[in-house]
């Protein structure tokens, strides 16, 4: 509920935030950018690092773009998986508890 609330207070009005799974959302990021997106998970994670509220929560993400990377929503959704996956083996985060697939 926390992550839900920060992902509809950071985001614009028309994109989309969405549980996609237990402990999984995915943002859709109409007509914007990788450049776009990658300012929302700014502002996502600059926000939960400053709750002082427990337990505390980060974010690993993946993003997808379209077309380059699927002309569907579940190419798109795949390609957010497989980014966020690939990220999260790299060591892009510790004490990942939420995921976002974020679909642009």
């Amino acid at each position: 509920m926390r992550l839900g609330k920060i992902l509809a207070n950071h985001s614009r009005a028309i994109d989309t935030p969405a549980r996609y799974g237990g402990d999984e959302f995915a943002l859709v990021l109409p007509e914007a950018g990788r450049e776009v997106a990658a300012r929302v998970v700014s502002r996502i994670r600059e926000r939960l690092a400053a709750e002082k509220e427990e337990p505390a929560l980060s974010v690993s993400a993946g993003v997808a773009a379209f077309p380059e990377d699927g002309d569907t929503a579940e190419k798109l959704l795949g390609a957010a998986d497989r980014a966020l996956y690939g990220m999260k083996n790299r060591g892009g985060s510790i004490q990942n508890l939420t995921r976002i697939a974020a679909c642009l």
